[in-house]
């Protein structure tokens, strides 16, 4: 695979990743049992730091996805099942070959 096609898929990963710990901090935060109104107001604070972090992630992943659709149009992103069959392909010739010289022993 090539290096940029990696280096994108790494980048959907960790944002994903990041996505779901930032919805995570969220749903932990809201809950407003037995808490002060400072606490409260940090804990908005908070909120809102960590909606406006997801909004930031998921515009990367549109983009990156833009990425990925553009280097696919391109021809750019190998394709794996082509790759899968190429090497069976070699593997079946390499068979014929292997046949083909023990028969001339």
């Amino acid at each position: 695979m090539s290096r940029r096609f990696t280096s994108l898929l790494t980048r959907v990963n960790n944002n994903v990743e990041l996505v779901l710990q930032k919805f995570h901090d969220i749903v932990e935060l809201s809950s407003i049992e037995d808490k002060s109104q400072e606490t409260q107001a940090i804990e908005a604070l908070q909120i809102e730091s960590n909606a406006a972090t997801v909004v930031r992630l998921t515009e990367e992943l549109l983009a990156i996805t833009r990425q990925l659709k553009e280097a696919w149009i391109l021809g750019q992103v190998p394709n794996s099942i082509e790759s899968q069959q190429d090497e069976r392909l070699l593997q079946a010739k390499m068979n014929q070959l292997l046949e083909v010289v023990s028969t001339l022993k």
